[in-house]
Parts: structure tokens; C-alpha cells; sequence
């Protein structure tokens, strides 16, 4: 495993579907469990500035509730306008039963 992984949370925190805000490295990341996998993106739209954690999963995506963006939580490409940028996605890893994502990458 890189030296740069940092483990943020254990399986058991994140219910099927649901997603939890963690801080790494100085930035506020939401960790997502989606049909059996653990996404990392950045806590931030990037339309408007807004936390994404106010927001909701809708399905392997995070919808920002301020205008209704979508984004996907694999690549943190946006979805649905009016974003038009991408936000940040992180590595993720599974091991010993904890979820570890990687800030530099």
C-alpha cells in the first residue's frame, strides 16, 4: 500500500448507501459505500462553493442540494448542470476492515 494512505474509517461506519463526511489532510471528504464499493470525493461543489454533505446519494452519484448538480462519485465528473467542473475523487482501498483513501493522488 502507498505511503501516502491514510485510513479514515472503519467498513462497519458507512451503511450500504449512505455516506459519512471525514477530514483528511486538511480537507473535508465525503466517504460513500455504494453498491458494495467505498468512494472518496471532495466535500465541495463546484458550481457554487457548497458543501456536497448537505446533499444526497443518488445512486453511485452525490447531488448538491443548493441547484440540484449531480456528481459521480467514481470520477467526480459533474452529471448535471450548472456544474460544469469536476470535483476531486481520491483512491480508495479497503483493508483489515477499514477504508483508507489517498489525499495526494
Amino acid at each position: 500500500m502507498s505511503d501516502h494512505f491514510i485510513a479514515v474509517a472503519a467498513c462497519g461506519d458507512i451503511p450500504e448507501g449512505k455516506f459519512i463526511k471525514v477530514g483528511v489532510a486538511g480537507r473535508a471528504v465525503i466517504l460513500a459505500h455504494v453498491a458494495g464499493r467505498y468512494h472518496a470525493v471532495e466535500d465541495n461543489c463546484s458550481h457554487e462553493d457548497y458543501p456536497l454533505s448537505f446533499g444526497c446519494l443518488d445512486g453511485d452519484r452525490i447531488k448538491c442540494s443548493l441547484h440540484g448538480s449531480r456528481f459521480s462519485l467514481e470520477t467526480g465528473e459533474p452529471l448535471d448542470e450548472p456544474a460544469d467542473c469536476p470535483i476531486r475523487a481520491f483512491p480508495v482501498k479497503v483493508m483489515d476492515g477499514r477504508v483508507w483513501i489517498d489525499p495526494t493522488a
